[in-house]
């Protein structure tokens, strides 16, 4: 019997990231994505649904977001995204909404070095409109970069790194970085993937000088 091919994923997991949760400013919120299958639309274009829900102390739902991506292909790998969105978030008064629409302009990935890993940059600009506050458009632009290993680790097929970087055009400062350390790939069956991930959240609070941080694990499936 294999041994490895019988570890559990998420024993796993556990075991990877347990050493990161000693070092948290904050700890205990999980973050569950699921991703449906993509639905080709054109030769050109494919859309798919994307559902995320984050749970304080892994047990309350504060926050939800529902999206329907769609990806157009261009020239030499070049994909354009327009992704419409809707946020909620749970306060004090209870919940609120967040419109959004997402353009990205993404290039194809890369591998700078031989035997190296894979880079994929993802550049979105985010128009967001607020429930109660008008006809206002925030805009912010999200940059993430990430660096993917393939790997045969017991039930790990890849593991990954990667950086996003949130910058508000009407403060002129950024205002949020999401750092992930571990992202570890692993395929459930042929059709079911997942990726496990802990990432930092660093945000800025009142004051643009001070931040605030906090670990979160976070689980990723697609169809």
């Amino acid at each position: 019997m294999n041994v490895c091919s019988r570890f559990p994923a998420w024993l796993a997991l556990v075991l990877a990231l347990a050493p990161f949760a000693r070092a948290a400013d904050d700890w205990g919120d999980l973050w569950l994505t699921f991703n449906s299958a993509s639905i080709g639309l054109t030769e050109a274009v494919d859309t798919r649904s994307e559902f995320e829900v984050r749970l304080t102390d892994t047990e309350k739902a504060e926050y939800v977001r529902f999206s329907q991506k769609f990806f157009t292909r261009l020239d030499a790998g070049w994909q354009l995204g327009t992704h419409p969105v809707i946020e909620n978030l749970k306060n004090r008064r209870g919940w609120n909404a967040t419109y959004r629409l997402d353009l990205e302009l993404n290039p194809p990935k890369f591998t700078p070095i031989k035997n190296g890993p894979t880079i994929g940059l993802m550049n979105r600009w985010e128009m967001r409109w607020r429930e109660g506050q008008g006809d206002e458009i925030f805009n912010r632009i999200h940059q993430k970069t990430t660096a993917t290993w393939k790997i045969k680790a017991g039930p790990f097929t890849s593991y990954a790194i990667a950086n996003s970087v949130f910058y508000e055009t009407d403060k002129g400062i950024v205002t949020m970085d999401r750092i992930f350390p571990v992202m570890l790939g692993v395929n459930h069956g042929e059709k079911l993937r997942a990726s496990y991930y802990l990432l930092y959240q660093a945000k800025r609070t009142s004051s643009a000088s001070d931040w605030s941080g906090a670990y979160i694990l976070g689980a990723s499936f697609s169809l």
